[in-house]
């Protein structure tokens, strides 16, 4: 038996990768481009639990022929582009064929495998509206009102994968995460809006000062890796109680670029950075400086008893020591 991780090569799908190859379990995955020479690296000797599949979810006889070679109980549908205002300006087909059609390609040869459980893994951005009106977004009650491509997509895939679970008789949950940040985060070609951590990593490690924008607004934040055991617990779960569920760590994330400047500064001494001064452009973009709402985390915490291993300060520790051991990553 394999699970299968679909948009693998990406941020999230690297991070999920890797905490199932913790667990021991084989992993396919399904995307076009390699998996980074760095990954493969790190994993080391637990290559031999991944097969790589190259291909696009968005033809149905690629994925057809993945589940063919495969005993297949698990899907983690990761496969998507993060787009930005540029992007759906530009090529909206292109964000609606892979996170909806890309999906539903997957999902109709889950039904035929009968696989065991599909995890969907959605995002805060499904709030839309809401995430700015309100202090606290909760799965039940608070309406998600999406504004962006990327968030209607999701929002929608979040729907058909329910509804298509229900009609395949397959296991079906859909993860909403909060902003997302840590190892293995960078540019990928799809990934429009890469985190202000990220941005700052790059710089770091390729020499170059960094300014920040003089406020970071309110933020709802989770570390890649806690991420990844939330959305590998909700994949393997013996049961569920809801096909919902907020994913992030409910910590005060006030002042992060700065406390991550400073881990960094730890550790690369020649690492400059300074706060936007009158006059000065910002290096480091933070896209939208409105404070927005926290997403309420309770529901996974009561259910699956998850808890962020991962806060701050040591958060930042965790993320400047991986990041000074795999400098290459952002080279790649």
């Amino acid at each position: 038996m394999s699970a299968l991780v679909t948009g693998g090569t990406g941020f999230v799908g690297l991070n999920v990768i890797e905490t199932l190859l913790n667990r021991g379990e084989h992993v396919v995955v399904l995307d076009r481009r390699p998996l980074p020479e760095e990954f493969l690296k790190t994993i080391g000797a637990k290559q031999s639990l991944i097969c790589l599949e190259s291909g696009d979810v968005c033809h149905q006889d690629v994925v057809d022929g993945v589940f063919a070679r495969h005993t297949i109980s698990h899907v983690f549908l990761g496969a998507a582009i993060t787009a930005g205002p540029a992007r759906e300006l530009a090529d909206p087909h292109s964000v609606i064929e892979v996170n909806l059609l890309g999906n539903l390609n997957v999902l109709r040869a889950c039904g035929q495998a009968k696989v065991r459980r599909v995890v969907f893994p959605s995002s805060l951005t499904v709030y839309g509206a809401s995430l700015f009106d309100r202090i606290v977004c909760q799965e039940a009650s608070t309406p998600p009102i999406p504004e962006g491509l990327y968030g209607i997509t999701k929002y929608a895939g979040e729907r058909m994968v329910l509804r298509m679970a229900s009609l395949l008789n397959i296991e079906a949950v859909t993860a909403r995460i909060g902003a997302v940040f840590g190892p293995w985060e960078t540019t990928t070609g799809v990934r429009d809006l890469v985190s202000p951590l990220a941005q700052i990593a790059r710089a770091c490690v390729l020499g170059k000062p960094v300014i920040l924008p003089s406020v970071y607004p309110r933020r709802e934040m989770i570390y890649s890796r806690d991420l990844a055991q939330a959305l590998v617990l909700l994949m393997f779960a013996p049961q569920l109680s809801h096909d919902t569920y907020n994913l992030s760590c409910n910590t005060k994330w006030d002042e992060t670029p700065e406390a991550w400047c400073h881990a960094l500064a730890k550790r690369f001494p020649a690492f400059v950075w300074s706060h936007q001064q009158e006059g000065q452009a910002a290096t480091i973009d933070y896209y939208d400086l409105r404070d927005r709402a926290s997403l309420d985390a309770r529901r996974i915490k009561e259910d699956l008893g998850f808890k962020a291993a991962y806060e701050l300060p040591q958060v930042m520790d965790d993320y400047a020591e991986w990041l000074h051991a795999r400098t290459n990553y952002f080279s790649e």
